[in-house]
């Protein structure tokens, strides 16, 4: 069974690529198709911060006969995960006897800012250069940029997760936060059935411009503001103007820390407070990466194509 740290690490794996559960087998097996398996194993860890996991022998061989399979140890939660090849997994257990359940046990320990893993008594490998090597997935993903938390939770929040995820993201354009939520938003649009026109005038001679506006047969439907800093005040202009213009909804994706200031500027706005909708980055960014998943299986599903012999999608 998947838990919810397994998601959170899944959620950013397909920030990069499409990702899917290999069907017939009961573990948490995934296919990026065609390129690698992936072998996803979770521990809470102990009291002493020590992460136990148990790898079936059986299992990878089988695995291996069909697929390169990068083993992916979540280590109390996804923002540390040590990913193994699976040929480097078995040089370090080359001799090692599997348990009576057939399984290889895998004991990560921290120790001075560094992630061991103990294979045996006398066997330790250091593998903190394994630690969120997404790169080892695909070619097409970045090296890491920075190394990360060991030893310990991360005390970040899904906000700054999200926003790192965000600006991380090959497939979002931009050069600041502002600009890639937009780039989100406009493709969001499309999917949608929307024209998304970014820097909208409601008139040419308004005093402001919309971040992004959805348009239905080029009638404004949707007005968004992208709120991670900023007037407040102006982005409740600029809103209310579009409202005065037909937008049948207005919506502010904010930073948590705008939140409450933009309630207050828009609770007596008795014309368009009950027509707002403040969206958070994070929702934003996990609707992105749903649809984009959706929409790299639903285009081949809706394409018309002859084959001699029937196809078969699994």
């Amino acid at each position: 069974m998947v838990n919810s740290a397994q998601e959170r690490f899944l959620t950013k794996l397909r920030a990069y690529k499409p990702v899917s559960r290999v069907s017939g087998i009961r573990s948490a097996v995934y296919s990026t198709h065609n390129e690698v398996w992936l072998a996803v194993l979770y521990s809470g860890g102990t009291r002493q911060g020590k992460y136990w996991f148990g790898v079936d022998s059986a299992n990878l061989d089988g695995w291996r006969q069909k697929s390169r399979v990068v083993l992916c140890f979540i280590c109390g939660d996804e923002n540390t995960v040590v990913f193994l090849p699976d040929d480097q997994f078995l040089r370090w257990y080359e001799g090692v006897t599997p348990n009576k359940k057939g399984q290889w046990m895998v004991n990560i320990l921290p120790s001075d800012d560094k992630l061991v893993l103990h294979v045996a008594a006398d066997r330790r490998f250091d593998v903190t250069e394994y630690v969120n090597r997404y790169d080892f997935v695909s070619r097409s993903i970045p090296l890491p940029m920075s190394r990360p938390i060991l030893g310990g939770r991360s005390d970040s929040t899904p906000y700054r997760e999200a926003c790192d995820a965000i600006m991380g993201n090959l497939t979002i354009s931009g050069d600041s936060l502002h600009e890639r939520i937009v780039d989100m938003l406009a493709q969001i649009a499309q999917w949608s059935g929307y024209s998304p026109s970014r820097g909208y005038k409601v008139q040419p001679d308004s005093p402001y411009e919309l971040d992004i506006v959805w348009l239905d047969r080029d009638l404004l439907e949707i007005a968004i503001e992208v709120q991670v800093g900023g007037n407040e005040t102006e982005a409740k202009d600029r809103l209310t103007l579009a409202n005065r213009f037909g937008a049948r909804k207005v919506i502010i994706v904010s930073a948590p820390e705008s939140i409450n200031r933009l309630k207050s500027l828009f609770r007596y706005e008795s014309t368009i407070k009950n027509w707002l909708e403040i969206w958070g980055i994070p929702r934003v960014y996990d609707m992105y990466v749903s649809g984009a998943q959706f929409h790299e299986w639903y285009r081949p599903f809706i394409k018309p194509q002859w084959s001699e012999e029937i196809a078969v999608i699994e």
